[in-house]
């Protein structure tokens, strides 16, 4: 590292859990960053801001007036722009030493099959069922570390999945594949404060997996209600009959 980026991220670096040994590991990471809505306006900043080396943000969605409530790296003259492009923009403005790369595309399996191998961890900030199985599937099968998080109306959930670990269980061993509800922001709502308490959340968990520091969230998923703002969590094992992880 150089001098200026010992300045850059000497308040991490002080911490002693974090040294310059975890920014270089930051540093040289590689996250895709799937969905560019609230989840990912609020977890991205955080992490280009830490440095961390390369972000690929993917989405196929343009911004609508009614992402601005939540979706604060974007602005009213945004609107009808391509989500991962105007956010590319943001983050580098950021910080213009790291790379970030924008995908202007709904994922499927091709695109993860393409971007995978060069990714040491995956961020969902997807918003429907058919495409958290998706990614999980592939993360399994490219055994790359999954950072999972949902918020709908008033609670969140955030949950760490790394099919490296043979114990570790995956998203379909919490949500089986053949129970699949799709509740959305669009039709139900979401609370604006809690999704960056949860993107945050998402930030502080793949940072923690990238550097291998802190306490293991590995099966640990935590519940957060925002109206009465109490947090709960619980741990999940490996099911036996998974038929994306056995």
């Amino acid at each position: 590292m150089n001098d200026t980026e010992i300045e850059r991220y000497s308040r991490h670096i002080l911490l002693n859990e974090f040294d310059i040994v975890s920014q270089e590991k930051l540093s040289s990471a590689t996250a895709l960053m799937i969905g560019c809505g609230g989840l990912a306006n609020a977890c991205a900043p955080i992490l280009a801001s830490a440095g961390l080396g390369h972000i690929i943000v993917c989405d196929g969605d343009t911004i609508e007036l009614s992402n601005l409530q939540r979706q604060f790296a974007f602005t009213e003259a945004d609107i009808g722009k391509h989500k991962a492009e105007v956010l590319k923009t943001y983050l580098q403005a950021r910080n213009s030493q790291i790379q970030i790369s924008s995908i202007h595309q709904f994922v499927d399996e091709t695109l993860l099959h393409d971007c995978l191998p060069q990714c040491d961890v995956i961020i969902d900030c997807s918003d429907n069922s058919r495409t958290r199985h998706l990614i999980n599937r592939l993360a399994v099968q490219h055994r790359i570390p999954l950072i999972s998080a949902s918020v709908i109306q008033f609670s969140g959930q955030l949950a760490v999945f790394d099919s490296r670990n043979q114990q570790s269980p995956c998203y379909a061993c919490l949500f089986p594949q053949e129970i699949q509800q799709e509740n959305t922001c669009t039709k139900n709502g979401v609370y604006a404060p809690l999704v960056h308490i949860i993107g945050a959340a998402q930030a502080a968990e793949t940072i923690k997996t990238i550097c291998g520091i802190g306490s293991s969230s590995l099966g640990k998923v935590t519940h957060f209600e925002g109206l009465n703002f109490e947090a709960s969590s619980f741990t999940i094992t490996k099911h036996i009959n998974c038929p994306i992880c056995q």
